[in-house]
C-alpha cells in the first residue's frame, strides 16, 4: 500500500504549510478556515489537505456542527465525516486503555491524522509532523503540541494514514 506521504518532497511540503498556519498566527474561529483570519480543528486539517493537493474543498465538505456536540452526544460525527472524505488507511485505535497500532506500524508517520476523544466522541482532529501535533485549538489558535504529552496521548482515540 503506497502512502500520500512516503514520498520526502510531500513531507517537506506538508511541513511548510502546517507552519504557514502557526505563523503569522491563525486564531480559533468556530466552523471557519481561513489561515491568518481563523479556523477550528476540523478546517484547519481539511484546509491543509485541499492546500497539499489531498482533498477538493467543496461546500458541505464539513456538516454543520454546534460548538459543545461532543459534550450531548455519542455520534462519531468527525470519525464520519473524515473516513466518508478522506482516501486514508485506518493505522490504529484506543482498546483496552491503551493506543494500538494495526500490524506493522509501531509510530506515527509524518502526515498521520489523529482524532481524539474529548466529551462523549472523538472531537478533536490533529496532523502529526516530527513528533508534534498540529492543531487548532480554542482561545489558542493553530498550534503544535508535542504528540507524546501525557494529555494528548490519553485521549487519542483513531489515528489513520492517507493513501496515494
Amino acid at each position: 500500500m503506497e502512502y500520500f506521504f512516503d514520498d520526502k518532497e510531500k513531507q517537506r511540503e506538508l511541513k511548510k504549510i502546517l507552519d504557514s498556519w502557526i505563523d503569522p498566527p491563525t486564531p480559533f474561529r468556530h466552523q471557519c478556515g481561513v489561515k491568518g483570519l481563523g479556523c477550528d480543528c476540523a478546517y484547519f486539517v481539511a484546509r491543509v489537505f485541499e492546500e497539499i493537493g489531498v482533498l477538493q474543498w467543496r461546500k458541505n465538505l464539513m456538516p454543520d456542527y454546534p460548538k459543545d456536540w461532543h459534550l450531548h452526544n455519542t455520534r462519531e460525527l468527525l470519525k464520519e465525516t473524515f473516513e466518508k472524505e478522506f482516501n486514508a488507511d485506518s493505522i490504529g485505535q484506543f482498546k483496552d486503555g491503551f493506543f494500538k497500532f494495526k500490524a506493522g506500524f509501531d509510530s506515527f508517520f509524518n502526515g498521520d491524522v489523529i482524532l481524539l476523544h474529548y466529551g462523549k466522541a472523538a472531537s478533536h482532529i490533529g496532523i502529526f509532523y516530527d513528533g508534534y501535533l498540529y492543531q487548532a485549538i480554542e482561545m489558542v489558535g493553530v498550534c503544535r503540541a508535542s504528540a507524546h504529552e501525557k494529555g494528548l496521548r490519553k485521549r487519542m482515540r483513531f489515528a489513520y494514514r492517507i493513501l496515494k
